[in-house]
């Protein structure tokens, strides 16, 4: 009885999904299909595709068709071919896409990570004056310095960096996948056939692959995790195969590998495959018991090695980093959520979000699947039409039933799973294509291969009734022998569009400002950029900071620059404007200062919060750095603290200037340094908007210290205003 119940769902579950792709593509996606069928086909693309069905269909008339050229090499050096294709393609597509170099804040936040995974470390120490070195997407947070993503690519990416070669990680894993790709095929295809071989010409003919494998981003490493989970879950828990235990193992390990390198994406391939498992323990309750707790068994150590990560970072293992960075950098520190209601993607700072006091609504969420699906459309397949095979597979199974609609059931869930999980989720993503939808897109192609060989197979039995063998091999193989061809032409087709979506590197002039700084002149040089990609990108030793060369940091300005060079006096001190490199001369005894509006984020603040305000938010006045930090009170007893660096000649009695800007209903504040009260009920009230001069006697020792500002009488919305702090020696 549970067979057929299963067959039955089966069925319809792929028939669904298959009229809901047609009527979704039918209603959003002809005109991008019918473009690209255009450019795919005209001129000389079009010549080579009917040369191609010349040559297919006189091959296969004379015993040679495109099935049997398939199959003719050896099951293992098609496939060891495939990787190598699949590693050098990537590798060219690091500098021909991607011109060798980051450039999305992601990327930067990833390559931080691992950069200090490969010193040994879990997280760098935050540097002296920490506001000159920053990465997105990461913090300074009570001495620690840490990118915000989970570990698990990290790991990965490390081992890159310790060799020298990040940019080839990517082109390695997705080269690794053509395996496992290779191997899920046959499990859900058949093993007797051509069709897994037909999912790794569609798997080396995307471009939505070629800009993965060109990134430092993590999705290459979660569609591989993914797609070795359900492979691993699929023959040592569902099937019946050689090696179960070994095949439980793996797909658990690799589930929590998911899970510690994109939570949601786990959380998906989960939901996924739970019917596959529940079918399992239905059938062979006790064998398929023991190898799920296998699964959860590998599955625990990888879990727990995660927990234990946040908790070294953030104090709390069930507080991520990136859920910490929220915390510090937006007002609504929980806006990072998936889901609707109020709250959920209101971050204006970091995202550029903002969903009105609703929050994030089921209609935003229509809205950016809408978005997500376009760049999918545009970039998944190598030609843009192809992007109905894999609707046309399911529907095909649907037809089939059997094992065929099981298979591909899977394979149809995941990709609903993964469209409804990121229809949760507030940010559209679509850099890089649809990259929340990469790791449904290997199993995608499953569908699409399944609708090659059944098309085929379908054609041939109509062309067979007809009676006429010699037509029916022409027929066949000519439009087999297409296939390849229009893969290319419509990549070649699509080249120019992908050269603008994912081939602009403006934060680093397409590579060339990197290049500039790798000059050997600049060795022993501190050069002080107008960007903060270009730092993150160079910094390539976060825990020894004289290991870099040059050592590359924000320029703050003239006044914070001065003092900032005294803490690397063998250095010299340069200005990187365009590709051109300025001497700088500063005094010798240049205090150090901070500039407020760099302070941000605050990782110690209480009842209230501390963004950045340009000028115009503070009442237009001339401010040092051109931005000054603004506290907004949110409730009585307010307080906050910022770290400063005393340079060791200066060490002793000084004078700290709290550079404030006072305004009309500025409150009150108490100073402390270090936790110690050093000046109390400090008026910032003033008429007008204007800068004012707070000098307090300390005496202090070289090294980093805090200095905290206590607004004890503030009411909630009151603003303080801080343009910098600097540190004077008193002689």
């Amino acid at each position: 009885m549970i067979e057929r119940v299963v067959a039955i769902a089966a069925r319809a579950l792929v028939a669904l999904i298959a009229l809901a792709c047609l009527v979704g593509l039918a209603l959003g996606a002809r005109a991008p299909i019918a473009d690209a069928l255009g450019a795919g086909l005209r001129g000389g693309r079009g010549v080579a595709v009917l040369l191609a069905v010349a040559i297919g269909a006189v091959a296969a008339v004379r015993g040679w068709s495109p099935a049997r050229v398939l199959a003719w090499p050896p099951r293992r050096w098609f496939v060891a071919g495939a990787v190598v294709i699949a590693l050098a393609s990537g590798v060219w597509a690091h500098h021909a896409i991607a011109k060798g170099v980051p450039d999305v804040p992601d990327e930067l936040g990833y390559l931080h990570t691992a950069r200090t995974f490969a010193h040994g470390h879990l997280t760098a120490p935050s540097p002296p004056a920490t506001e000159f070195f920053y990465v997105s997407w990461g913090v300074h947070d009570h001495d620690q310095w840490y990118a915000v993503f989970p570990p698990g690519y990290g790991v990965l990416l490390a081992g890159g960096e310790m060799v020298g070669a990040a940019g080839w990680v990517n082109p390695l894993l997705g080269a690794a996948l053509v395996l496992v790709l290779f191997l899920l095929a046959e499990d859900l295809l058949g093993k007797d056939g051509v069709a897994a071989r037909v999912v790794v010409l569609l798997y080396l003919a995307s471009w939505f692959r070629l800009m993965h494998a060109a990134s430092f981003m993590a999705h290459p490493t979660a569609a591989l995790a993914a797609a070795l989970a359900i492979l691993g879950l699929l023959r040592g828990v569902a099937g019946a195969t050689d090696h179960r235990r070994a095949w439980a193992g793996a797909g658990g390990a690799a589930l929590a590998f998911l899970g510690a390198t994109r939570q949601l994406d786990a959380v998906i391939v989960a939901v996924a495959v739970t019917p596959m498992l529940a079918l399992a323990l239905g059938r062979g309750r006790a064998l398929a018991a023991r190898r799920l707790a296998l699964a959860v068994a590998c599955a625990l150590p990888i879990a727990g090695a995660y927990l234990l990560y946040n908790r070294a970072l953030t104090g709390d293992a069930m507080l991520p980093p990136q859920q910490r960075y929220m915390q510090l950098k937006e007002q609504r520190g929980d806006c990072f959520r998936v889901g609707f209601g109020p709250g959920v993607g209101e971050c204006p700072i970091t995202q550029g979000t903002h969903f009105g006091p609703k929050g994030f609504q089921p209609k935003h969420a229509v809205a950016n699947s809408k978005k997500r699906l376009d760049a999918w459309v545009q970039f998944s397949w190598g030609w843009t039409p192809l992007v109905l095979l894999p609707a046309l597979g399911l529907l095909g199974a649907a037809a089939r039933g059997g094992a065929r609609a099981r298979g591909l059931a899977l394979v149809g869930g995941v990709f609903v799973a993964t469209v409804v999980g990121y229809g949760l989720f507030f940010y559209h993503g679509v850099i890089y294509g649809a990259r929340f939808y990469y790791l449904a897109w290997p199993l995608a192609l499953i569908a699409s291969a399944a609708a090659i060989v059944d098309g085929g197979a379908l054609l041939a039995w109509v062309l067979g009734r007809l009676r006429w063998p010699r037509v029916r091999a022409g027929v066949i193989g000519g439009l087999a022998a297409a296939l390849p061809v229009v893969l290319v032409t419509g990549m070649l087709a699509a080249w120019p569009a992908v050269k603008q979506h994912a081939g602009k590197r403006p934060r680093t002039g397409g590579g060339a400002l990197v290049a500039a700084l790798d000059d050997p002149k600049l060795d022993d040089a501190l050069v002080f950029v107008d960007s903060m990609t270009l730092p993150a990108t160079v910094t390539f030793d976060p825990v020894d900071l004289d290991g870099n060369h040059p050592l590359v940091v924000k320029d703050l300005g003239d006044a914070a620059d001065a003092g900032f060079a005294r803490l690397f006096p063998r250095r010299r001190p340069l200005r990187m404007q365009g590709k051109q490199f300025v001497p700088l001369t500063f005094a010798p005894d240049a205090p150090m200062r901070h500039e407020g509006g760099a302070l941000y984020p605050l990782d110690d603040a209480r009842g209230g919060f501390g963004d950045r305000a340009p000028g115009p938010a503070v009442g237009n006045v001339a401010l040092s750095g051109g931005e000054a930090l603004r506290f907004v009170v949110a409730q009585p007893g307010a307080r906050f603290s910022l770290p400063v660096w005393v340079i060791a000649a200066d060490a002793g009695p000084m004078t700290i200037d709290l550079a404030t800007v006072d305004h009309p209903g500025s409150p009150a504040i108490d100073v402390t340094v270090d936790g110690v009260v050093v000046a109390t009920a400090i008026a910032t009230e003033a008429p007008a908007w204007t800068l004012a001069h707070h000098a307090l006697s300390v005496t202090l020792t070289p090294g980093r210290h805090r200095v905290g500002v206590a607004l004890p009488t503030a009411r909630k919305g009151q603003v303080f205003a801080l343009d910098y702090v600097e540190l004077r020696p008193r002689r």
